[in-house]
Formats: structure tokens, sequence, C-alpha cells
């Protein structure tokens, strides 16, 4: 069996067992990669951990990141260890290459200032989800896919809470598609006073433009919808086009360029941090896994870290 081989077999498996349709789509992607290159015709049992050292050497070559070939190497290792348990292979050679390292970069932060900035921008902007897109994003710490997947059946203006039980996924061919939050995290989260008016008014705005165009919104309408297409608001806004009004945004905000969507999130996560709230209270907020949250933002020195410091500082000084 040829490793082209293996690899269609472990991904078709790994769809059978509901593995999200975008992750198949990006491991299809990387597959046709190792297609295209001879490694890819080698056979399982006649390849060693330098012939995959030498095919990331090569991919490095045409010009692909650390981290894209970091992919390529964890999927040809899962690919490899499960055909040890099918019997197909003696060992996992490939957990014994050496794939490209790749550095830490330095997260952008923005200040509360500049995010309460864009969000005025925002509001004065021409497409009224915009503002509430951001404002979401940035009261919540939710992923652009969840904000976008967000339906008012699972929004509780009365009670200030939202449900994430759905993200919002755009594929390469152009179809959009409903999955599971990213790690399946399905959560409640609550929301602020203002955010929740800001919704209660782009609800209203909604049930205006529906009425506008002869119908009623629906009940299960998406928060942020796209009721030109459909405006029962059955159709949401796709994830990319918010990244996008987003980048536009930046470039008439001062000191702004440089703020990227996802930055929203850090910002939440990190603000949230500095203010005490502990690592498995953010993580359960945002969705994320504990491990994930520490290794991302280990870094910065919080609230509880200074306060330790000071302590051990105060009794270094006093000799207690």
């Amino acid at each position: 069996l040829s490793i082209v081989g293996l690899l269609g077999s472990h991904i078709d498996h790994l769809e059978q067992r509901g593995r999200g349709a975008r992750t198949i789509e990006g491991y299809r992607s990387i597959a046709r990669g190792v297609a295209a290159d001879r490694v890819g015709r080698r056979q399982l049992n006649d390849v060693g951990p330098k012939d995959f050292d030498d095919f990331y050497d090569r991919l490095r070559s045409k010009g692909l990141s650390a981290a894209t070939v970091q992919r390529y190497h964890a999927l040809l290792g899962g690919a490899f260890q499960q055909a040890m348990k099918w019997g197909w292979a003696s060992r996992n050679v490939v957990r014994l290459a050496t794939p490209p390292a790749v550095a830490r970069q330095s997260r952008t932060v923005p200040t509360p200032e500049l995010v309460a900035a864009l969000l005025r921008a925002a509001g004065e902007s021409r497409n009224p989800e915009n503002l509430v897109a951001f404002r979401l994003l940035a009261a919540t710490g939710a992923r652009r896919g969840e904000v976008c997947g967000l339906r008012w059946s699972s929004v509780d203006l009365g009670e200030r809470t939202i449900w994430i039980r759905h993200a919002v996924a755009r594929l390469v061919s152009g179809e959009l598609i409903q999955k599971d939050p990213k790690s399946h995290q399905t959560r409640q989260v609550s929301i602020d006073s203002t955010t929740c008016e800001i919704l209660r008014a782009h609800h209203e705005y909604q049930k205006s433009i529906a009425a506008q165009a002869g119908c009623d919104l629906s009940d299960d309408a998406f928060v942020i919808a796209d009721l030109i297409v459909d405006p029962n608001g059955g159709v949401p806004i796709r994830p990319d086009r918010l990244t996008q009004a987003f980048k536009r945004l930046t470039m008439r905000v001062p000191g702004a360029a440089d703020i990227r969507l996802h930055d929203l999130r850090h910002w939440y996560a990190t603000t949230q941090l500095d203010a005490g709230e502990s690592l498995p209270a953010v993580a359960a907020r945002i969705g994320d896994h504990v491990e994930t949250l520490a290794k991302v933002y280990a870094h910065r020195g919080h609230s509880s870290d200074r306060a330790a410091a000071d302590d051990v500082g105060a009794r270094l000084d006093d000799g207690n």
C-alpha cells in the first residue's frame, strides 16, 4: 500500500467517524500535496524518517510555511498510527521525522480604547450587522463562525444570555455549512446590558426588513443574517464577509491597521485573565481547552501573577 493510499483510507475513516466537513476538506488538500510528491508513491514498509525529513524540506523550498508543514506532519503521523492499528505498518516512522519548528508569534492585543473606537466606527457603517457581530465577538470572545451561526432561538434577552450551539463555515467550493463549535463545546454565555440592547434593536430592525419584504422574520432566524438573500433570516452572513468588513474598518480607525478580527477574541481572553478570572472560567466562556489557553497566554503577566510577585518581594524585603 502506498502512502497516498493510506492517506485516502485514513481520511475516509475520519470522515465516517464524524470529523467535520471543513476539516476533511483540509485533510484532502494535504493528501493532494503528498500525492504530487514522489514520497506519496512510496510503500508503507519502504519508507523511513529521512524520507519524510527530505519531503518537508521540499515543501519548504516551494514556499510552504513551517506551520503548514507541521499540518502535513500531523496528518501523516496520524495516518501511520492508524495503519499500525489496522496491521498495515509495523511502526510509525513519521513520528521519528523532524518537521520544521514553528516560531511563536506575539499576539496583538488591542487596547480597550482601540476596541471601543472600532465599535463606534462599526456603528457608523452602512451595514448594521457589523456592529452587532463585532460587539458580540468582543463581548463574548466567540469565534467568527460561532457568531455567524448564532440564531435568535439561542438568544434570551430577558436573561441576557446566548447559547453557542453551532458555527458556520465556508468550504473551498463556496458552500456554507453549519457545524458544531470548535472542540464541540456548546456553551451558555452571559452578555452585558449594552450588548443586550444592541441585539434588541437589531432584532427589531430585522423584523422591519422582513415586513417590508412581505414576510415575517423566522423565530429561528440567524442573528447575523443575509436579509437580501432571504428576508426571513434563514441564510447567515459568510464568515469571510465579516473579516473583510473588519479589515476595511481598521483602515478607517487610527492605530488599528494591524488589528485582525480574531484579535477581538484575544482581547477578551486577556482582559478577563487580567481581571483575575481563572483559566478554567475563561476557557469555558470562549469554548477552548484550559491547556490551550494556558499555552497561548502563558507569556502574559496577569494580575494574579503580579500580585504573587509583589507578595514574594514584600516578604523578601521584610525578611518574613
